[in-house]
């Protein structure tokens, strides 16, 4: 029987990463530049890189998974597609409206926080057509004016794509779908996206947001996985792609162009699932993953060995009304660029050099001290053995650019660089304050898996300052998002709008909804073409006290029988108490929207278990001189390399550990040891 290979490729601002892992467990890993500009390009150099070192064909790849960041990318540098919207007339403005939230109060100058790039005011053309609130026709579809504003949008202004956004539509779709078939007659080629099929709940502002990003990334998404797929069959790979969405769930690539704005924040997922995994290994239920890049560092939670998720994220400022793992993100990785404002106090990032021109010390033009040019001041990195030694980093560089922004503040280029550290670990812990302490969780009673390549330099420093007691390193951490890919099951979500009062909800209306959502979901998981037998299903209520404007999403675990309301009342004010601190058990509780999660799991990897090395003192194979802050000077230290490190022998630090993707940091007075799937596990002093 022939080798069956499954690669998985995780797209990053600085570097891309490729895993490949054969049916037998036998693993591939390698970082390769990100191509900003195309980039399939790196996704297609990744793969043929990596089957380039084993013996192995573009025929053997049975699955491929990507997670990209194409539909972020469009929606940062505002490049998405030229899009329209069309509206109940009378609500053209609310796109721009919004909810007049400002996030600096008193900023007199502050910019607009309403997305009014994606559709500017010619572009949103308002349709006579009304439903009421309770789903009955107020005014019928005026169909001569949607083929009015289609022509006008499209002949007059060039639009590309059209965002279909009318009132009470999720109540009563029949309007926006009659105008999705008028432009199908009109221009066949044109792309829509409409809110009764995006986000068929209210809020009128939320909805016209989500619905109007899917339209502005849908052509861009769509071409891109065109042309990746084109590129896959080209090289003769015959697995279908797949793309990782914001909720931590595979999808097929074409059901994926069917709901592109879920794409939005799946950069981040993927190394959440991993850091679940790792921690299933390790025997941690309760972690906070921090993946540090080159641009940023992506901060989430699993609690009770799952994902925490959310039913509302943001894209830069803006609310996204889609389901995706709890996840924040920060301008804060090795790409940071440290810098002075007017008063020459020191700033770290969230500006990043990226892969190009990169930091001062990769050589390609890159003028700006970063994270890695301190990280190489502080005796940190080793320019040498940079991604394994396939990066020859240029450490004059480094210095040169430290000891010039030291002058400028009189401090050496040694208190800079660990300023520029300070600074930036400082960031990342206020952070992950404001994801455990504000959701109620305690970060002390939480271990910290650090991956990404920079994650492990990080980390000690990061446990300290929260008191966290344990610190995994992964097998893997530089590519792990890219295993993530590999471990994420296939899944699907649907949501309806469902306003009712808790309090004498029929149980039988409650399952007719829920009925309604599981028949959408089984038949999106045939077209994945999955057996019924394999799928499951999770089942939410969003629910809320009446009056409230926000709502908690409570899992439903029990069956459909006459105490499924009253218990999922108690699951709320339960839930209540640990967000807010508080419950009124006598309020009256309301339901909101329901949701369902489908899934399929992938079968478990299989991975080979770690050759143990013989002993650290085997593993060892030079010092160097590192700077540790609390002598306030450079020491010499061990160097490990990870592959020869012994398993279950405990090593007091300081140390550094160097393998292929990834440096890892052990401070003075910790201790670290291999658990036996491979993982390092640091322990903090009791003290720290």
């Amino acid at each position: 029987m022939d080798t069956t290979l499954s690669i998985a490729i995780d797209v990053g601002g600085t570097f891309t990463d490729v895993v490949g892992m054969t049916d037998s467990g036998a693993m591939t890993l390698i970082k390769v530049p990100s191509t900003p500009a195309n980039p399939s390009l790196g996704v297609v150099d990744g793969m043929t890189r990596l089957l380039g070192g084993t013996a192995l064909t573009p025929a053997n790849v049975t699955r491929f998974i990507h997670g990209t960041t194409v539909a972020t990318n469009a929606v940062v540098e505002q490049k998405g597609a030229v899009t329209g919207l069309l509206t109940t007339e009378g609500f053209e403005d609310v796109l721009v409206i919004g909810r007049q939230k400002r996030s600096e109060l008193y900023n007199l100058f502050i910019d607009a926080e309403t997305p009014g790039f994606l559709a500017p005011r010619r572009r949103r053309i308002g349709i006579r057509e009304r439903i009421a609130a309770d789903g009955s026709v107020l005014k019928p579809l005026d169909e001569a004016g949607v083929r009015a504003a289609v022509r006008e949008l499209v002949e007059s202004h060039g639009v590309e794509v059209i965002s279909v956004c009318y009132l009470f539509s999720f109540l009563h779709p029949a309007h926006e779908q009659r105008t999705k078939a008028i432009i199908g007659e009109m221009y066949p080629d044109l792309p829509v996206s409409l809110s009764s099929a995006i986000d068929p709940t209210f809020r009128e502002y939320e909805r016209t947001l989500v619905t109007t990003f899917d339209a502005y990334v849908r052509p861009k998404v769509a071409n891109y996985i065109d042309a990746l797929e084109g590129k896959l069959t080209e090289t003769g790979v015959p697995a279908r792609l797949e793309i990782m969405q914001s909720r931590g769930g595979i999808a097929a690539a074409r059901s994926a162009v069917e709901r592109p704005v879920s794409l939005l924040r799946s950069g981040p997922a993927a190394g959440v699932v991993a850091a679940q995994m790792v921690g299933e290994l390790c025997g941690e239920k309760n972690l906070i993953s921090n993946d540090i890049g080159g641009t940023t560092a992506d901060i989430g939670l699993v609690v009770d060995g799952k994902p925490l998720t959310s039913a509302e994220g943001k894209v830069l400022k803006y609310p996204l009304r889609i389901p995706m793992l709890d996840v924040v993100s920060i301008g804060a990785g090795g790409g940071s660029i440290a810098w002075l404002d007017d008063a020459a106090s020191l700033h770290v990032g969230p500006q990043s050099a990226g892969s190009v021109p990169g930091p001062a010390c990769y050589g390609q033009g890159g003028s700006e001290p970063t994270v890695t040019d301190a990280s190489i001041v502080l005796g940190y990195l080793n320019a040498d053995y940079f991604a394994g030694g396939h990066v020859k980093l240029d450490a004059s560089a480094s210095h040169r650019v430290i000891e010039a922004m030291g002058a400028k503040l009189a401090m050496s280029k040694v208190r800079v660089a660990h300023g520029i550290h300070t600074i930036l670990n400082n960031r990342m812990a206020d952070e992950i304050r404001l994801l455990t302490i504000a959701r109620g969780y305690d970060p002390r009673e939480f271990a910290l898996i650090v991956l990404g390549g920079a994650g492990p330099l990080h980390g000690s420093a990061l446990a300290r300052a929260l008191r966290i007691p344990r610190v995994i390193v992964p097998f893997a951490p530089g590519v792990l998002s890219a295993f993530g890919l590999l471990v994420s099951d296939i899944e699907h979500d649907h949501t309806t709008s469902f306003r009712q009062p808790a309090s004498g909800l029929s149980l039988a209306d409650l399952a007719e909804a829920f009925d309604k959502l599981d028949r959408a979901g089984r038949e999106r998981m045939r077209q994945e073409n999955i057996a019924d037998a394999r799928v499951g299903v999770r089942r939410y209520a969003e629910m809320r006290y009446v009056g409230q404007s926000y709502e908690l999403e409570i899992p439903i675990t029990e069956t459909f029988d006459d105490g499924l309301i009253d218990g999922l009342i108690a699951a709320f004010h339960e839930q209540h108490e640990r967000v807010y601190r508080q419950r009124n058990p006598a309020a009256a509780v309301e339901f909101v929207n329901l949701r369902t999660v489908h899934f399929a799991t992938v079968p478990k990897i299989r991975l080979e278990p770690p050759k143990p090395g013989p002993s650290w003192e085997k593993a060892q194979h030079g010092v160097r001189s590192v700077y540790l802050s609390d002598r306030d000077r450079h020491v010499d230290i061990p160097v490990y390399r990870r592959g020869l490190l012994p398993i279950g022998v405990k090593q007091a630090g300081p140390f550094i550990v160097e393998q292929l993707d990834s440096t890892t940091v052990v401070l003075p007075g910790e201790t670290a040891f291999v658990e036996p799937n491979g993982n390092i596990i640091v322990e903090m002093p009791t003290d720290a």
